[in-house]
């Protein structure tokens, strides 16, 4: 038998197991009002498709390209730093450059650190947040307490956020063991009445963010040790009057802090990254349009013509997928997926497949890989419609996988 004749049959076989009947096509297109799906094999080939170029809002799909775009940019081992400089005066000067993960524990450690290098007293304690431009023009849901509406800052502390609690008797405490109840989030605590834990954000002020930062940063340097005679928030940024004094960079490597935002739909994150990369090809300031220029180039470089600015392919303005009018279809985000399998278990692991979910008012996605016999199979449904089907289509497709 000739290798073509042995081809023909094997590509007529492998369409055999994996043909959809009228009945189950019907099913499917019956969860489809405006959407689209599109299932691939292993080898790349299509198995299931339907209005395959359709344009649609991805939501927090997004958040797959930016993931791949860090670290094409960044590396895996990357770390983000944070810069602390003293002057004649005996202040210490908080230089952030975007650190998405400044947390507690790591500003404990920061606290530490400085003590074991000889720091005993500061003067003042000034926040700098000027690594970022003043107001980026990124997504936040205005009003909206919830930790997802962050504001995004190169100098916050746990993802620009405040936990809170109450006791039984209706006490207010801090909602984290390792962080203290400063007095910014008494404040805010008190304009709430007292329930279940919560996690909310800082607003969209600027100061406040920076003075949560710097009353942390206060706390944990008096419990190392260290002094800090002026109790008051001050806001500069560095200039030639200061003297580099530790940099410190994240315990967490870049991968790792890619895997909870994936994992968790981290839009803080994804933004914080967003931002970086941008200056890290640019320089500092950060700003909104540094970083869409160096994200369109790095877009073509991984995936092709087209990504980042074309709705049949991808049209992507920012890292989180909060903005409407970010755009891709089916085929765009099949082609990111081949791309990202070195990177697939970096995705939420569900039900024995890894995927990213992506939602918003009647937007209601699904990407990812299903897991079969021969390999992983990519698959992608985009639905912008009033009802939420992607768990029923998710389970099609599985199903056409498995038979």
């Amino acid at each position: 038998m000739s290798a073509m004749r042995k081809l023909l049959i094997a590509l007529l076989l492998l369409a055999s197991i994996h043909s959809t009947s009228p009945l189950a096509q019907q099913q499917l297109d019956s969860l489809l009002v405006n959407g689209s799906v599109l299932l691939h094999s292993p080898r790349g080939e299509m198995l299931i498709s339907h209005q395959p170029t359709l344009p649609l809002i991805p939501a927090s799909l997004i958040k797959i390209p930016i993931a791949q775009v860090a670290l094409a940019v960044l590396g895996e081992d990357y770390r983000f730093e944070t810069h602390f400089y003293q002057n004649q005066q005996g202040d210490l000067l908080v230089r952030g450059l975007g650190d998405p993960l400044l947390v507690s524990e790591e500003i404990a450690e920061i606290a530490a650190e400085l003590a074991r290098q000889g720091l005993k007293q500061v003067t003042r304690l000034i926040m700098d947040d000027s690594a970022f431009e003043p107001t980026p023009d990124l997504p936040v849901e205005t009003g909206a307490k919830d930790p997802y509406a962050a504001r995004n800052s190169a100098l916050a502390v746990n993802f620009n956020t405040v936990s809170l609690a109450w006791t039984q008797d209706g006490r207010l405490v801090s909602g984290e063991a390792q962080t203290p109840l400063t007095e910014l989030a008494r404040q805010m605590g008190s304009q709430i009445n007292p329930g279940p834990p919560q996690r909310i954000n800082l607003g969209t002020d600027p100061l406040a963010g920076l003075g949560q930062a710097h009353q942390l940063f206060r706390h944990f340097l008096e419990k190392s040790g260290v002094t800090v005679t002026d109790a008051y928030l001050y806001r500069e940024a560095v200039s030639e009057d200061w003297t580099l004094l530790y940099e410190h960079s994240n315990c967490r490597s870049l991968e790792s802090i890619l895997q909870d935002m994936l994992r968790y739909s981290n839009n803080f994150i994804a933004n914080q990254l967003f931002m970086t990369i941008g200056a890290h090809e640019d320089g500092y300031p950060a700003t909104v349009e540094k970083s869409r220029r160096t994200l369109e180039q790095k877009l073509v470089n991984l995936y092709g013509e087209g990504f980042g600015q074309n709705p049949e392919r991808l049209v992507m303005l920012e890292g989180s997928g909060l903005s409407r009018q970010q755009l891709t279809s089916a085929v765009g985000m099949m082609r990111i997926l081949e791309v990202f399998i070195p990177q697939a278990d970096l995705l939420a692991e569900a039900d024995g497949m890894l995927r990213k979910s992506g939602t918003l008012t009647g937007v209601y996605n699904f990407a990812g890989y299903i897991p079969g016999a021969d390999g992983l199979y990519p698959f992608v449904i985009l639905t912008n419609q009033g009802v939420n089907n992607r768990d029923e289509i998710l389970a099609f497709l599985r199903r056409q996988v498995q038979q």
